[in-house]
């Protein structure tokens, strides 16, 4: 069997591109009897390369799960992770999981908190911290006069007799 006859044989249930087949053929043909008219000594060497397999339908393995056919890209998202080639794949990807979480290295799964690294993120705790310290020295200046005031009213004791203070009698 020569390679145009491969080329035809890929598609043998396939009417549409077999037919595309033969006539890029012809057209291969002609436009090579062209050019020996012309003098130039080109021709086709054999050197037939089978067309690539399709991509989907796939066979993925997952380590608990075993092996699965799936049809598309979406059926695969739907699946969920850990899907791989081969089933060796799969368990050396597990492998290297539990190794990882041995030496402390988890998943991202974790909660965590947001970072915020945005000019205005930055201004903007800026300005909150600027307002919790105001407001703390407000605070402290408010307690103050208020005990400053309390002082010249009634006194450092105020209206407690220097004999009952810290509940105790002095004799």
């Amino acid at each position: 069997m020569n390679w145009r006859q491969r080329v035809i044989a890929d598609w043998p249930y396939d009417l549409q591109k077999r037919h595309k087949a033969l006539d890029a053929l012809k057209t291969l043909e002609s436009a090579l009897e062209t050019l020996q008219s012309l003098g130039h000594p080109l021709h086709v060497e054999e050197g037939y390369r089978p067309p690539p397999p399709p991509e989907w339908p796939q066979v993925l393995f997952h380590l608990y799960q075993g092996g699965r056919a799936f049809a598309c890209q979406a059926d695969l998202d739907e699946a969920g992770p850990d899907w791989y080639p081969t089933m060796e794949d799969a368990r050396h990807a597990a492998g290297v999981t539990k190794q990882n979480q041995r030496g402390g290295i988890f998943t991202r799964s974790l909660p965590a908190v947001p970072i915020q690294d945005t000019l205005t993120a930055i201004a903007e705790r800026v300005e909150s911290e600027e307002a919790e310290r105001a407001a703390a020295i407000a605070k402290r200046q408010f307690v103050q006069e208020a005990r400053a005031e309390y002082v010249a009213r009634n006194g450092a004791w105020g209206n407690l007799a220097t004999e009952k203070r810290n509940a105790r009698t002095v004799e």
